[in-house]
C-alpha cells in the first residue's frame, strides 16, 4: 500500500508581532489562512516560550517557564477553530501588562494545523503543520539599550569570533561592520545582516575574510551599532 504525505499549510500574517504599550490592556489581531485549496483543517493556537543560544539558534521552551516571559499576560482567542480549503480567520491576542512591568519581554505563539480525519481510506496522509510567532513586547518608556564587545578572538581557519554582549533590558539588532587594513592600508570590508541578542544575553558572531589570507600584523576592525547611545568599535591585530 502507498501512501504519499503532505503537510497542512498554514500562512500566518504577521510573522512578527511587536507591541510597544504602557501598562494596561492592549490588543492585536493575527490572521491564519489554509493554504490548503481542497481540504478543511483545524487550528489549534497556544502559547510557549523561546531564548537564543549564543550562536543564535532558537530554543523553545514551555510557557512561563522564563523570567523575561509575557505568556503570562497573553490571552488568545479564539484557541481552537476550523478553516475551510483557502479560508482566512482573525485571532485576537490580549495583553494585560501589569502595572510594575518595565523593559521588553517575549514570547512565541504556535498555529498548528491538523488535518480532519477521513472517512473513507485516501492515499494521502496530510501531516500536522505548525508555525511560530515570535512575540516582542516593549514597555513604553522603561527601555535602555547597552552593550559590550566581550570577545575577539582570531581563529587557525583565519575566522574571527565576535563576542556581543547586551546589557540592557531591551533587545537588539545591532549592524556589525568589519573590516581589515594591512600597512596601513584597507584590503577588506564586509558586514553582517542583523540579528537580535536578547537582553542580558550574549551572541558569538563568525566573521570571515572571503579571498584574502590574515597575516602577522593586518589589523581587524569590528563596529557595531546596537541603536544605543555609543558606537562600539574592537580592534584586533594578527599574531
Amino acid at each position: 500500500m502507498l501512501n504519499l504525505l503532505i503537510s497542512v499549510s498554514l500562512l500566518v500574517s504577521p510573522l512578527r508581532l511587536e507591541v510597544g504599550s504602557h501598562p494596561g490592556v492592549v490588543t492585536r489581531e493575527i490572521s491564519v489562512k489554509n493554504g490548503d485549496a481542497y481540504n478543511e483543517v483545524t487550528v489549534s493556537v497556544y502559547k510557549g516560550d523561546w531564548a537564543l543560544s549564543e550562536e543564535g539558534k532558537i530554543l523553545y521552551y514551555p510557557a512561563d517557564s522564563l523570567s523575561y516571559s509575557c505568556s503570562p499576560w497573553m490571552s488568545i482567542n479564539p484557541a481552537e477553530f476550523l478553516l475551510a480549503p483557502g479560508e482566512v480567520k482573525d485571532i485576537r491576542v490580549t495583553f494585560e501588562i501589569p502595572p510594575e512591568s518595565e523593559g521588553g519581554y517575549w514570547s512565541v505563539i504556535f498555529f498548528e494545523g491538523n488535518p480532519t480525519e477521513e472517512e473513507e481510506w485516501t492515499p494521502l496522509v496530510r501531516l500536522a503543520g505548525r508555525v511560530g510567532i515570535t512575540t516582542y513586547l516593549e514597555i513604553a518608556g522603561t527601555t535602555f539599550k547597552e552593550a559590550e564587545i566581550k570577545k575577539m578572538k582570531l581563529k587557525k581557519n583565519g575566522e574571527l569570533e565576535l563576542g556581543v554582549k547586551n546589557n540592557g533590558n531591551i533587545w537588539i539588532r545591532p549592524e556589525i561592520k568589519h573590516w581589515v587594513k594591512r600597512n596601513g592600508e584597507e584590503i577588506f570590508r564586509d558586514s553582517l545582516s542583523p540579528s537580535v541578542i536578547l537582553p542580558e544575553t550574549e551572541r558569538k558572531y563568525t566573521l570571515t575574510f572571503e579571498n584574502i589570507k590574515i597575516l602577522e600584523g593586518d589589523e581587524i576592525t569590528a563596529r557595531v551599532d546596537y541603536g544605543g547611545d555609543k558606537i562600539l568599535e574592537g580592534v584586533k591585530k594578527a599574531e
